[in-house]
């Protein structure tokens, strides 16, 4: 990372920018061209988990080449000045690397969909019904190989 006063190394805080953003990009191989989506997540334990329909471009793309690339970020603010050089946006942001696949047991999709439902209903031990959605539906694993943080904040503004 170039600036270095802006990077963010502790895995701690990169897994709360993780726990704390609501949407998660993906980004994945469409032969020579980057896909990219946006997407409702959960997170837990270095692996992110995301949800989709069983079929269409996220699992072509996924069965083809499961190598992929995410990031999210919370705490934006875009700063306005009369002076353009002066105009900023802070945040905290992670990127990061890892592999998807999908998942075909009952018992780990119904994981993986509590963790997700965890990541926006913050209710300690609410039980999540879903019926017959765990069989329609896809749950796919990220295994996240690597991913850092930077971070904008008003102490950076004068650099």
């Amino acid at each position: 990372m170039r600036r270095k006063d802006k990077e963010i190394t502790d895995p701690k805080k990169m897994e709360a920018i993780l726990n704390q953003a609501e949407i998660i990009h993906i980004a994945m191989l469409d032969g020579d061209r980057p896909y990219i989506i946006p997407l409702n997540y959960g997170y837990a334990d270095n692996t992110i988990y995301i949800h989709c329909a069983r079929e269409g471009k996220k699992i072509d793309l996924i069965k083809h080449n499961n190598s992929v690339c995410f990031q999210t970020e919370v705490d934006v603010q875009v700063l306005n000045a009369d002076v353009a050089h002066q105009c900023s946006t802070l945040y905290k942001s992670v990127i990061g690397y890892g592999k998807a696949f999908i998942i075909d047991s009952p018992k780990e999709k119904k994981q993986a969909a509590d963790i997700l439902m965890n990541h926006y209903i913050k209710d300690e031990g609410r039980k999540h019904i879903y019926g017959n959605c765990i069989r329609e539906v896809c749950m796919i694993k990220i295994e996240i190989d690597s991913m850092t943080g930077k971070e904008t904040l008003p102490a950076h503004l004068d650099n």
